[in-house]
């Protein structure tokens, strides 16, 4: 075998099958040790009392043999406010040990301003948690509850299922094995679970006595020794519901020189002149927050009102930044403020959120800026998305003129896996900004953003959420009247379509953005949308359509003076005239794109190439210079942070080692290659298990190569 194969990405694998686009696909899925999900929030601190409940969860859990093969699921019942997410997370911090396989954690936000969450947008996080690459995430709810029943079937798993609003929001997260367990909060009862073998919980207030050793427990024992009784008046006008009472206890526990008796006093007053805020039981908590947010600086005041505004379900330092237009340190303080008063949880390292009470609280305050939020968060969104997309893709058309305001600027970021990353942890409230953006008819920047997804889509797939955020973008592109922005984002859509090898509604989009494109003048989109249609029409086996679309594309490339579009362009005719066998044509293509991606510094685009050459190489009993025309290959694209760059180079090895009859070469590089291309799906994966087990059936029978990136 020639040189040594490094160590592959090794994982775990289960048996599984799912559906994808028009594709079955069959197989293992890859389970890494890091894919060993643990998603529970922060226990809370002070937890008092819930013996009984904590005892009724403890038996449930203790009888999940008892239930035939399915998971034991629990609903906690009550009111909002009343402590449902706390004892939820305590009981399953304290026995998560005996869920091996992982722990999932979802608020569904079923009691928000905002719409719930839809459950294939959680299967898909839960899908993601468990080990399946972004790429092999089915599109449709009903693919995604399969593949995910057949990946937690066997397991034991615990999944916390947060705020639940119907049963059709809960059914589909539920695993298919017996040792697993499922806890749901609602302030509904959910009776149709019932049918699952769901046992229902009831979590009242605090009794009187826990409502207050919890007030004790966090200003300090010593502190109100004297004053018990006005504790327990303080219980009472609390509600006995532990966020009124943290909320209460955070105030008294800032100011050491208050007494009991004047916080009393003041909510007994606040009482008789302010409206209420009743959660579902009737009990008041608006007086309690009201009397907290009085007492706020006004920063914090400000970040709590316009914060209330934000669509995401949480959010960091720098969204407070762009919501209330602060500099970084102040809102920092801010948050910490609203931290300690208890009107805001921090839940990780930069990371906070309100509780959807508190959230109706802070949007209940008068504030002139608050529908200014979501267009200064979307504004500051698309510059840092678009500053990471140049690390991503420096050069890249876009619509959009945001780039050119940073064309002369310092790298937001090292390296491109680095933007990847950050883009990556943004997605969720990039979504929710974008799709609140178009519900509030911001339309120019609901379509900007939808354009900046593409760097992070085209890495990471993600494809439900591509497909769903695209649909947003066109509409809002299609109410500006911009059919230049509307042409670039089915183009976009188009190649999601692609990927997923469906490729008569690709060529459908990709075939409407090109007469959009020609209608408006766009000779770019244009460009793009011929490209992508000649992609369709190779992955349907045209290989003459696919290289007239791409000599099309070619011609405006050079008309329009890119380089980089000529020398990609050329790249795909050779791949595409290579599956044909038209050996002399495609090896002057290639050529020609390696010595223009060489002469603009491209390392990583002539590699590419460099491995299309390679394979026409040992075609033609060059096996020599073709494994080390590989070999430079492998050197810039292991580099590059792509594991499918990586991938497609062992392919080409493998290709290479045929030539050679080299049969346990060739199956030693396909392997490594399997390994590697799991780690995020795609149709390689597929292509290279059927070339293996064509190796097992028919020894070196299998000789087709896969068509390469």
């Amino acid at each position: 075998m020639h040189n040594t194969v490094g160590d592959g990405a090794t994982g775990v694998v289960l048996q599984a099958g799912t559906i994808t686009g028009d594709v079955w696909i069959t197989g293992p899925l890859p389970l890494t040790p890091s894919s060993v999900p643990r998603q529970l929030p922060p226990m809370p601190s002070h937890f008092t009392s819930r013996t009984g409940e904590l005892a009724a969860l403890d038996d449930i859990s203790e009888q999940d043999e008892d239930t035939d093969g399915r998971p034991a699921i629990v609903v906690l019942i009550g009111p909002g406010g009343v402590g449902k997410t706390g004892l939820a997370v305590t009981w399953s911090g304290r026995h998560s040990d005996r869920y091996p396989d992982g722990q999932l954690y979802a608020d569904l936000r079923g009691f928000s301003p905002e719409a719930a969450v839809v459950p294939d947008e959680v299967l898909g996080a839960f899908l993601r948690s468990l080990g399946v690459a972004p790429e092999r995430v089915p599109v449709e709810l009903v693919e995604q509850t399969v593949l995910f029943r057949t990946m937690t079937a066997g397991k034991r798993l615990l999944v916390v299922v947060d705020n639940a609003l119907s049963v059709a929001q809960v059914r589909p997260l539920i695993p298919a094995s017996g040792g697993c367990m499922v806890v749901v909060t609602s302030r509904l009862r959910l009776d149709g679970l019932g049918s699952d073998g769901a046992r229902f919980v009831d979590v009242a207030p605090l009794s009187q006595p826990h409502a207050v050793e919890l007030v004790v427990r966090t200003v300090g024992r010593s502190r109100v020794a004297g004053e018990l009784a006005e504790v327990a008046e303080l219980a009472t006008l609390c509600g006995r519901l532990p966020i009124a009472l943290r909320v209460a206890a955070a105030r008294l526990a800032s100011r050491p020189r208050w007494q009991v008796a004047r916080v009393v006093a003041e909510l007994s007053d606040e009482r008789a002149r302010l409206s209420r805020l009743s959660a579902d039981g009737g009990t008041p908590v608006a007086t309690t927050f009201d009397w907290s947010y009085q007492a706020l600086p006004q920063t914090a005041a400000s970040l709590y009102r316009l914060l209330s505004e934000f669509p995401g379900a949480s959010f960091g330092v720098d969204v407070a930044v762009a919501a209330a237009r602060l500099n970084e340190q102040t809102a920092t303080d801010g948050l910490q403020v609203l931290v300690d008063a208890s009107l805001l949880e921090e839940i990780d390292d930069d990371c906070f959120r309100f509780h959807d009470l508190v959230r109706l609280h802070g949007r209940a305050q008068r504030d002139d800026d608050r529908f200014e939020v979501v267009p200064r968060v979307a504004t500051w969104l698309l510059h840092a998305m678009t500053r990471a997309n140049m690390v991503v893709i420096p050069i890249r058309w876009r619509v959009s003129s945001v780039s050119e305001q940073y064309r002369d600027a310092p790298a937001a970021f090292g390296s491109g896996r680095e933007a990847l990353e950050w883009l990556d942890e943004q997605l969720p409230n990039a979504l929710a900004v974008l799709e609140e953006a178009a519900a509030r008819r911001h339309d120019d920047l609901a379509w900007q953003l939808c354009e900046a997804l593409w760097e992070l889509f085209l890495h990471r797939k993600h494809f439900p959420r591509w497909l769903r955020s695209h649909e947003i973008g066109i509409i809002a592109a299609q109410r500006c009247g911009n059919p230049v922005a509307e042409s670039r984002l089915r183009c976009q859509l188009g190649r999601a379509y692609l990927d997923l090898g469906r490729f008569e509604v690709a060529e459908r989009e990709c075939t409407r953005a090109l007469e959009m494109a020609r209608a408006a003048g766009s000779r770019l989109n244009e460009s793009v949308a011929l490209d992508q249609l000649g992609t369709a029409a190779q992955g349907r086996g045209d290989v003459d359509a696919a290289v007239a679309f791409f000599s099309e594309s070619l011609a405006m490339e050079r008309e329009l003076g890119i380089e980089r579009g000529v020398a990609q362009r050329h790249r795909r005719i050779g791949e595409a005239l290579v599956t044909a066998g038209r050996d002399d044509e495609a090896t002057q293509h290639l050529e020609l794109a390696r010595e223009m991606f060489g002469g603009m510094g491209d390392e990583k685009d002539e590699a590419k190439v460099m491995v299309g050459l390679a394979r026409l190489e040992a075609r033609g009993g060059d096996i020599g210079s073709a494994f080390r025309r590989l070999d430079r290959a492998r050197a810039v694209l292991a580099a590059s942070g792509s594991v499918v760059y990586e991938a497609d180079v062992l392919v080409g090895f493998a290709d290479v080692a045929y030539c050679d009859d080299d049969v346990p070469a060739v199956r030693e590089y396909l392997v490594e290659a399997l390994q590697l291309y799991e780690q995020v799906g795609g149709p390689q994966v597929e292509r290279v298990r059927a070339r293996l087990d064509g190796l097992r059936a028919h020894g070196a029978e299998s000789s087709e190569a896969p068509a390469t990136e």
